[in-house]
């Protein structure tokens, strides 16, 4: 009986492989090849982006186990502050599989667009591994139709900063941070780092704190509105209409001139700077400052913008810019407008553009990032236009707010630097209001080797506490490192 049962499975087995491969249908046919061929990678035709050398910011570990020569330029470890997000939709085979969200990959998605997904097929064994991994096929193989993006970042400070900021924030369990260099004779951005890689937190606005004062002071000197040899009195306490506001300084500065002021970072003097500076009207009644108009002139925008109408760089936000208020009505106002406080709020890249426009003499550029744009055969379609940026100030004025500001930097709030082997350093420190129950943001604006400025940048960091000592930290240690690498081979 076994044996008839065993007669009978045998036929019918038989049957079974006979039908498989006499009467295939077509649907039978792909299931079997299916168990012998598989895509082991969609490859994703992008134009790639370029550091200033010429170095692919791509990461292209992805490709090291295939003997395939394509370029994955949909993956990046270094620049995405810049570089931007992209979506890939793989459900689609046509040219918008991928897309740009945000950065670079956005505002150059069509020319980045390098045409339909490829394939890559290979033979499988059956438990699923490639068979012979020097054999594939390509299936819609097609020339990379992407067009090549020449940035003015350096690869290898991008990738320091980003990885020394990233440890400094988390040692020191600050909330966040960014850092912006420039290149002060040109504008080229050198590096563009932010710790949160979905919002670029260089063209985000926060409160400047103290680091606004250079704009009050500027004001000061254009309009005569100060004799440098006039001293102020500093008590630590200040009565504005009844309510008691306070420099940082708890016994006061005593007797301080409005360059030391700055030095120092006095509340005192730079409030009854800006009170010279209101505007009135007939009746006597304040209606706005001075500052805010040279503000406007510089390119911040009104606090009842709705948009950045005054959007200069090609990665800002349309929803948040720099911006004053539009009137000022007391003497409160004034103290809060002198301080960089209230309704004022600026964007890191805007005060390093001001920084870097006082060390090249009063005149800079508006910051940049992308040098040109090529396609595949290596014809510019898009190339960089350097825009002016002038302070309008007198060369009595520039030389007056550079003084100061490396005055900030030998005896000053910022004295704690190690940069005098290099040429010292000139900026300015900027403690600035958050939330009530969290703390104030830390800024660092400046600009070196003070006696020969090259390389203009900002720090802020986010929540980092009363002081700026954690972005003048930040700070040093990266204008230390730029210095070592222009030793060693040029940035």
């Amino acid at each position: 009986m076994l044996s008839i049962f065993i007669i009978f499975l045998f036929i019918l087995l038989t049957a079974f492989v006979v039908k498989a491969f006499m009467f295939q249908d077509e649907d039978n046919i792909k299931k079997l090849a299916s168990q012998y061929e598989k895509t082991i990678q969609t490859y994703y035709p992008r134009g790639a982006i370029l550091d200033r050398n010429g170095i692919n910011f791509a990461d292209n570990s992805a490709n090291k186990k295939l003997n395939v020569s394509l370029q994955n330029n949909t993956s990046f470890n270094v620049g995405k502050t810049f570089i931007g997000n992209i979506r890939i939709n793989e459900d689609t085979t046509t040219k918008d599989a991928v897309e740009g969200l945000s950065g670079l990959e956005l505002y150059y998605n069509e020319l980045l667009n390098g045409g339909t997904p490829i394939d890559i097929i290979s033979s499988i064994d059956a438990t699923g591994s490639i068979i012979n991994e020097e054999n594939y096929t390509a299936v819609n193989d097609h020339l990379n139709e992407g067009n090549t993006i020449n940035t003015t970042v350096d690869y290898h400070l991008q990738k320091y900063t980003e990885e020394y900021l990233k440890k400094f924030l988390k040692e020191n369990n600050f909330k966040g941070g960014s850092v912006v260099v420039t290149d002060v004779k040109t504008g080229e951005i050198l590096t563009m780092v932010s710790s949160d890689e979905t919002l670029n937190k260089n063209v985000l606005s926060y409160q400047p704190g103290s680091v606004f004062k250079i704009l009050t002071l500027a004001q000061a000197l254009e309009n005569n509105a100060v004799d440098l040899k006039e001293e102020f009195n500093c008590t630590g306490k200040i009565k504005i209409d009844g309510v008691t506001r306070y420099c940082h300084e708890g016994e006061g500065h005593g007797k301080i001139t409005a360059l030391e002021g700055l030095s120092k970072s006095c509340n005192e003097v730079f409030y009854r700077l800006a009170k010279r500076l209101n505007i009135k009207d007939d009746k006597g009644n304040i209606i706005s400052n001075k500052v805010i108009d040279y503000a406007k002139e510089l390119g911040f925008g009104s606090i009842n913008d709705k948009t950045n109408k005054n959007k200069k760089f090609i990665l800002e936000y349309d929803d948040y810019y720099s911006f004053v208020p539009d009137n000022i009505y007391n003497n409160l106002d004034t103290f809060n407008l002198a301080l960089g406080q209230g309704k004022v709020q600026a964007t890191p890249l805007m005060l390093n553009t001001i920084m870097s426009a006082i060390a090249n003499g009063g005149i800079g550029y508006q910051p940049y990032i992308v040098e040109s744009v090529k396609n595949t055969s290596e014809d510019i379609v898009d190339i960089k236009q350097n825009q002016i940026f002038d302070l309008k100030l007198k060369e009595s004025t520039i030389k007056n707010l550079q003084k100061a500001l490396r005055m900030v930097c030998v005896d000053g709030t910022a004295k704690s630097n190690s940069m005098d082997s290099y040429g010292g350093i000139a900026g300015k420190t900027g403690t600035a209001e958050n939330h009530e129950k969290e703390s104030p943001h830390a800024w660092f604006s400046g600009y070196f080797p003070y006696n020969d400025p090259k390389y203009a940048m900002t720090v802020f960091i986010e929540n980092g506490g009363y002081g700026s000592g954690p972005a003048l930290k930040v700070f040093d240690s990266i204008a230390l490192e730029m210095m070592n690498m222009e030793n060693d081979k040029g940035i």
